[in-house]
């Protein structure tokens, strides 16, 4: 039972090899054009290696065409790869004896020619075989020879393919009961993760689909249920990914007992019989077998042992069909089971005597098999050569007799076929190409009716503007009608970008070609950055190899491109990083071969991005989560479709927080452009550029205002708009993102902090949430800004205790009446709170972080309050804030300082131990934690009016 078990992963490990239709097809094709030479051999022993899964006849024939040419020619690495390719097909029929000696054969021509990768090929199909006859010693030695040749000249996929045997080899080692070898289960399953490592570095799906079937087994027999149906399940996707009917038949078979092991028997019955059915449709007998017995094994579970009967009839029908012992054996061995069941025990007996006949006949010829082994090692030439003149004189007679019709007949229907294929495949490609240009046209026509639509109340918005600015002498004024300007320009290009893009893609952009030295022009371009990248700390550098480089370009369009490679790279670089632009000539790119190009490369170190978006980041309007707001889709996608129309290349890489790099290569020389019309006359024209904001918004000039307001925004005109609006009431100071928010408002607690939404990095609900949670700032009132006007957008942010809440765009005069109303509210509170505080210092009620705050400061208060040393500074140490901020703190919910509320707790608690006559007037100072009775006096009457003798005197009184 357990050797017939074991053929299963052998079929499994070699149905990669095979599975690539398109390959096979590709190979074909390159056959019916190739001279008959050594390369028409090799395509050969290509065609039969690939073939020999689904039509082991046909790869046997081009395995044997391909050695007999190979004689002929006496091309010795024909011949090896022949001899492997024949013992290849030997191997997955079961013929295990003719595998061995083509196998040996093959050994025999790679070792002379030196040829590794043979060697380590044919010693993994002899482990293969070994493996298949039981042999377990046998086949770890030659898979480990097999290893050591591959790893001797570093190829990494073939390695993956010794560790996969060497998985194989321990797992059918370890036994098939459910408990199994554990050792030798934890070996199987580290060679096969490690072959599944490899080829995912290699993104080959289909030995990607093999290892995990393999680490499903494994699993499976670990007794880990769960994580065998996941691999599984992984598995099936890659098989309808690839669209290999066998590699379905297997997956579905595997699932199935998956399921069967998790007593999911409809599930299980579902895959099993889905498995049968591809195997019958494509007439493998062999592959079905395995569900066939599957499926009777379910329903044994289910307790219907008539239909468990009958598929263990039909697998002993197929087993017999397919006439290998091993398979005989798996099926007596069920079926003898299945007749007892139904109680037909004369039945049972019978299979039962056969199994027993299998068996003994099977271990039997082990025993021979080994002997043969020590045989041929020690006369292994003279067999070799005995079984080779048989087999040659059989087949090449056969091959003599139908060589001429079977050509003719093969060529013309390999030609037929081709010929309909791709006849239908000019169909569907012109039917595929009138329906895209239909929808590019009303693409096209749209894109350009809305940015029409667009630009002529630009237009107006511009020129009025501009006619404003020049009779404005006002400072705050000028500063507003620039950032309009800024913006409405900023707004009219995304829409010329998206007319650029329609113009591309119904063909009608015209490219005014000219003869351009790209060193200045380029330089120019970048240098105007440098007044932006200078006010967010961003180095911004030029470097070029060559002091003068022509291009043939449209100077409008290279100008396109380097702006928005260069604001794109500033847009998400931080302060401190730095931005690179460099160009030079290459002789020969590795983006356009054979030809020697202009490079253009832009590189930052800033926020990067991650393999998904690298994949898609030249896709119109796609952008992340976190650039929503910075970006939208346009530009990237439009210097593509730009660089493209120049007959070049771009490419972008980049690592998350690690910066990104994008490349520029274009064609030098003019043969390119063929018949475009190129302008003779160098390009001379000005540049004129937007001029981006260069306004510093660190901290208004109004320092002298005692609120201060903390505005979070990444956008720089609005960080600018909302300090010009309210600069004349507060000191105002500005982050450009998340974290350097949080940390300006630890380090200053302002009194009022507005943060955007849409920021990378840390959003403002990320932002708003900490400070909330944060003992520090959760006294800080917080105004969110956002484009969302959702109502779910809403909740959600005042579902992280924001205070307000409003949305783009807004009015200036709302905006500050809002921030005066939190700021007065805040007051209110802090009056109350104050009070509350100086009359009932153990009594104070605030449902929030504050009360948290203020409960911990009256403990330490309490706890210390006869010690002379607390002070301000004790405070701090105890809390884990500096002096000054326990100071701010303090001050901005109680309206009162640190100092006055120690002095006043004192004083309290002095009252009450004075009413209730607990001591002299110099103890009950000393017990209240002043430094002498004198000031304890002082103090006193300051706060109420009279003395503590008078205090007491009245008291003594009553």
């Amino acid at each position: 039972m357990k050797r017939c078990l074991s053929l299963i992963p052998i079929i499994l490990i070699n149905f990669c090899v095979y599975g690539q239709v398109s390959e096979i097809d590709s190979l074909l094709n390159e056959l019916s054009r190739e001279p008959h030479d050594t390369t028409e051999v090799l395509i050969l022993c290509k065609v039969a290696s690939h073939e020999g899964l689904g039509d082991f006849p046909r790869a046997k024939a081009y395995a044997l065409k391909a050695l007999k040419k190979s004689e002929a020619m006496e091309f010795e690495k024909g011949i090896g790869k022949a001899h492997y390719a024949l013992g290849l097909t030997y191997d997955l029929t079961f013929v295990l004896d003719s595998a061995v000696h083509h196998y040996l054969l093959a050994k025999e021509v790679f070792e002379q020619l030196g040829d590794k990768k043979g060697e380590g090929n044919v010693y993994t199909g002899l482990g293969y075989v070994s493996l298949a006859k039981g042999d377990y010693g046998k086949a770890a030695e030659y898979a480990l020879k097999g290893l050591k040749k591959r790893e001797e000249i570093g190829l990494l996929h073939e390695i993956a393919g010794s560790y996969m045997l060497l998985g194989n080899i321990f797992y059918d080692e370890s036994g098939f009961n459910e408990e199994g070898n554990m050792s030798n289960l934890n070996k199987a399953l580290k060679y096969h993760q490690q072959a599944l490592q490899i080829f995912e570095s290699e993104n080959d799906k289909a030995h990607i689909g093999k290892s995990l079937t393999n680490i499903a087994n494994t699993y499976s027999r670990m007794g880990m249920a769960d994580s065998a149906l996941l691999m599984s399940k992984k598995t099936l996707a890659i098989s309808r990914e690839i669209g290999g009917k066998w590699e379905l038949g297997i997956c579905f078979n595997n699932l199935g007992y998956r399921f069967l092991k998790l007593n999911v028997y409809d599930s299980a019955l579902y895959y099993l019989l889905r498995s049968d059915s591809i195997y019958l449709d494509i007439e493998l007998s062999q592959g079905r077998l395995q569900p066939l017995r599957n499926i009777s094994r379910v329903y044994k579970e289910m307790g219907n042992f008539p239909k468990y009967l009958e598929y263990a009839r039909e697998s002993y029908l197929v087993a017999k069909e397919v006439n290998t012992k091993v398979e005989l054996l798996a099926s007596t061995n069920l079926l003898h089971d299945a007749y007892a069941r139904v109680d037909s025990f004369q039945q049972a007996y019978r299979f039962l005597k056969l199994f027993k006949s299998y068996s003994d006949t099977i271990y039997d010829n082990e025993r021979v098999e080994q002997m043969r082994d020590m045989e041929l090692s020690y006369n292994v030439e003279k067999k070799e050569q005995q079984i080779a003149d048989l087999e040659r004189e059989k087949e090449l007679a056969n091959l003599r007799r139908n060589i001429w019709m079977g050509s003719v007949g093969f060529i013309a229907l390999i030609g037929f076929l081709l010929y309909n294929q791709q006849r239908i495949k000019s169909r569907r490609n012109l039917l595929l190409l009138e329906k895209e240009q239909e929808v590019d046209r009303m693409k096209s026509r749209f894109f350009a009716n809305i940015s029409h639509e667009f630009r002529t109340p630009l237009t107006l918005l511009i020129g009025p503007i501009e006619e404003v600015r020049k009779m404005t002498v006002d400072k705050k004024a000028l500063i507003f009608l620039d950032m309009m300007k800024n913006n409405t320009s900023r707004l009219l290009n995304q829409v010329n970008q998206l007319l650029d893009l329609s113009k591309l893609d119904s063909g009608k952009l015209e490219l005014k070609i000219t003869r351009l030295d790209v060193v200045p022009f380029i330089r120019g371009v970048v240098m105007s950055f440098e007044s932006l990248a200078a006010s967010r700390a961003i180095d911004l550098q030029f470097h070029s190899e060559e002091e003068r480089v022509e291009v043939y370009c449209d100077p409008d369009a290279m100008e396109r491109i380097v702006i928005n490679l260069v604001s794109n790279a500033l847009k998400f670089t931080k302060s401190g990083d730095n931005v690179e632009v460099k160009i030079r000539k290459v002789s020969e790119s590795r983006m356009i071969p054979r030809q020697e190009v202009f490079e253009l490369v832009v590189e930052d170190t800033g926020a990067g991005f991650d393999q998904e978006v690298q994949n898609r980041i030249f896709e119109r309007y796609f952008h992340t989560e976190s650039d929503m707001q910075a970006s939208t889709g346009i530009g990237l996608a439009l210097v593509k479709e730009l660089v493209e129309s120049h007959h070049g290349n771009i490419q972008a890489v980049g690592e998350r927080g690690q910066g990104s790099v994008f490349t520029i290569h274009l064609p030098l020389g003019k043969e390119h452009l063929g018949d475009v019309k190129i302008h003779q006359e160098p390009y001379a024209e000005e540049i004129h550029r937007e001029v981006l904001s260069d306004y510093d918004d660190t901290e208004s000039i109004s320092g002298e205002n005692e609120k201060h307001i903390l505005i979070i925004e990444d956008n720089e005109d609005v960080r600018l708009f909302i300090r010009k609006v309210v600069e004349d009431q507060f000191r105002v100071t500005g982050a450009p993102d998340g974290k350097s928010g949080i940390e300006e408002a630890r380090e200053h607690l302002p009194d009022l902090i507005v943060t955007d939404i849409m920021m990378p990095g840390m959003n403002g609900y990320e932002v708003t949430r900490e400070l909330k949670n944060d003992m520090k700032t959760s006294h800080i009132p917080v105004i969110m800004l956002t484009a969302k006007a959702g109502l779910e957008s809403k909740l959600e942010g005042l579902e992280t205790e924001a205070d307000d809440y409003m949305t783009k765009p807004f009015e200036a005069t709302e905006f500050l009446a809002r921030v005066n109303n939190l700021i007065r509210s805040r007051e209110k509170l802090r009056e109350q709170f104050g009070q509350q505080i100086t009359l009932k210092p153990n009594n104070v009620v605030i449902n929030s972080m504050d009360a948290a705050f203020i409960d911990k400061v009256m403990g330490i208060i309490e706890t210390h309050l006869a010690d002379t040393d607390l002070s301000v500074e004790f405070l701090g140490e105890q809390i884990g804030m500096s002096r000054s901020q326990v100071y701010r703190k303090l001050h901005a919910i109680t309206g009162h300082s640190p100092k006055k509320i120690i002095r006043d707790i004192r004083l309290d608690r002095a009252m009450d131990l004075l009413k209730n006559n607990a001591g002299t007037i110099s103890e009950i100072a000393y017990m209240t934690g002043f430094s002498s009775p004198n000031y304890f006096t002082t103090c006193f009457h300051q706060k109420f009016g009279y003395s503590p003798g008078e205090l007491k005197k009245i008291t003594n009184h009553e």
